[in-house]
């Protein structure tokens, strides 16, 4: 597991309602498997700007592009490195 996976993985234990009592994985869908609405989306998206200091900007693009944990995790490395 990468840094950024363990991390992203600790904001979504702690933000999405279905994520707290689970063990995780990449695979899991953020909206069928860990009950996320559009409230909690915003929160961990939020968690995650601050977390790895990426720009409000780009932050649409997460929401966007990620379906599951692993989408949300790559789209941050993707942010980071790019």
């Amino acid at each position: 597991m990468s840094l950024v996976e363990d991390r992203v993985f600790i904001l979504a234990k702690k933000i999405l309602p279905g994520a707290a009592h689970r063990d995780l994985s990449r695979d899991q869908d953020l909206a069928l498997d860990l009950n996320a609405d559009s409230l909690s989306l915003v929160s961990l998206i939020y968690a995650i700007e601050e977390e790895f200091h990426v720009g409000t900007a780009e932050m649409g693009q997460l929401v966007t592009e990620s379906r599951t944990l692993g989408d949300l995790v790559d789209a941050v490395e993707r942010l980071r490195n790019g």
